[in-house]
């Protein structure tokens, strides 16, 4: 099956010279169901904000949509830092300090965010 070309929204998640991700095989079915690659590209965009939590708390409710909390992941021996509502901001090595994802975030927070 050929590999879509990914929306600019869509290729910065997906790594240097990889010939294929879940991203890219998801948008690939969405084209051949018939969407269109705009479509296609914000479908997928919108399922990375919905909450993951398999067994939601009702109390504590998970969401990605409506709140700009600092998230920090461990991932592949580093950690990832993003917005709540989504936006990335970047990553860097276990043993460094978290403060480095903070400026990224208040900078988001601060001016990119309309209050």
């Amino acid at each position: 099956m050929p590999q879509p070309r990914l929306a600019v929204a869509e290729q910065k998640d997906t790594p240097v010279g990889a010939t294929s991700t879940a991203r890219a095989e998801i948008l690939a079915v969405l084209l051949a169901a018939g969407y269109n690659e705009p479509a296609a590209a914000d479908l997928v965009a919108r399922a990375d904000r919905e909450p993951r939590d398999p067994d939601p708390n009702p109390d504590f409710r998970e969401t990605l949509d409506g709140g700009h909390a600092l998230i920090v992941e461990y991932g592949d021996c580093e950690m990832h830092a993003s917005c709540q509502c989504g936006k990335r901001l970047g990553t860097t090595t276990p043993d460094a300090s978290l403060d480095t994802f903070v400026p990224g975030w208040e900078r988001h927070t601060i001016t990119e965010v309309s209050t």
